[in-house]
């Protein structure tokens, strides 16, 4: 999940063509595509002014970058997960036909580097992975968009334990926290705690330049210690391609759109963010396809609420897909909350049959 300014323009089409009855919401809310100004080290990475498109860089650029950022066979440009050996194959999840993924590519892969968890920040450009690779010990690695390290030099970082805000959100008191330190190698903050256990929540505030007005956020829990499997440093290749099976009865499509509710909740409870856009983009598959054979028994003023739930939870998978990118779980739960109330006044039509 994934995302140059090309594969925006195509999923953007393919939004506006394919469902059109049930989209009001700008997509270009969600994935803001100009890049924030960063100052990074040229060595390190590409300069973020620079289109994204590989043609403009310099032909030694991407020689060395990570091996992750190669995909063999096809591949979803927006969903990089999704591959196939073979050509002329489409994306399930959106739509978008694979294309040729043996090149190095912006977005090309958002697996880990030290087997910790990888996310996209809310400018597209900067990436970063956050491990836990022994007890009490948390490092975070800086990348840019093609997966190359990017300096710490400008950044400045604090983890937080624990927040205090009122129903406004507004702080009612200092949080616990503890600053990021910068590790030896230039592109990491490691930090040092005996709070930092498995299966703890806590976030990442980050300013990725001095000036940045806002601190982004990533959150994070672990449920086991970072490892890198791969001895050699390269990514094993994703060569499988998930496929969504939809139900011919209205009562089956429910079934397993409330099953995807359950999984979206579940991974976002145990802050498995870059996990949830799976379930919630099926479930709004689910929620179309029901849209389109709802039964021969709802009345007009059942199948107008349909319409209007299946809208809502459709706006919520987008939503879930880009906060579980950004690592931001609040903005993640209050999406999740507008799926479930679709979910559940689609669930209320059809107990009344």
């Amino acid at each position: 999940m994934k995302r140059s300014h090309l594969m925006y323009t195509s999923l953007l089409t393919i939004y506006n063509t394919h469902y059109p009855l049930f989209f009001s919401f700008p997509l270009s809310s969600l994935l803001p595509f100009f890049l924030s100004s960063v100052i990074c080290l040229p060595v390190l990475a590409q300069s973020e002014n620079q289109d994204m498109s590989s043609d403009i860089l310099p032909d030694n650029y991407l020689q060395d970058a990570p091996a992750d950022s190669v995909i063999q066979g096809y591949l979803c440009p927006m969903h990089p997960a999704v591959t196939a050996e073979v050509d002329e194959q489409t994306c399930y999840i959106c739509g978008m036909a694979l294309v040729d993924g043996r090149i190095k590519m912006p977005h090309g892969s958002h697996d880990s580097h030290y087997g910790g968890i990888f996310f996209m920040a809310r400018d597209t450009w900067h990436h970063i992975e956050g491990t836990m690779p022994a007890p009490g010990v948390f490092r975070f690695y800086l990348y840019d968009n093609y997966s190359k390290p990017l300096t710490t030099m400008h950044a400045s970082a604090r983890l937080v334990y624990q927040e205090f805000r009122d129903e406004n959100g507004d702080e009612t008191r200092p949080p616990v926290e503890t600053l990021l330190i910068d590790a030896d190698d230039g592109v990491s903050f490691i930090v040092s705690d005996r709070r930092l256990q498995l299966e703890r929540d806590f976030h990442i505030r980050i300013r990725f330049k001095q000036d940045q007005k806002e601190e982004d956020r990533f959150d994070f829990a672990f449920y086991a210690y970072s490892q890198t499997d791969n001895s050699s440093g390269t990514l094993p290749t994703n060569t499988s391609t998930a496929t969504l099976i939809i139900p011919d009865s209205p009562e089956a499509l429910l079934s397993a759109m409330l099953e995807r509710l359950e999984n979206v909740e579940m991974l976002i409870k145990r802050s498995r963010l870059n996990e949830i856009y799976l379930p919630a983009l099926e479930a709004k598959d689910l929620a179309l396809a029901l849209a389109e054979n709802p039964g021969d028994t709802l009345d007009e003023e059942q199948m107008n609420t349909l319409n209007h739930a299946v809208k809502d939870i459709t706006k919520a998978a987008w939503r879930l897909d880009a906060f579980g990118d950004f690592g931001d779980k609040p903005a993640a739960e209050s999406s999740f909350k507008v799926m479930a109330d679709g979910v559940a006044r689609v669930r209320k039509i059809y107990l009344r049959r």
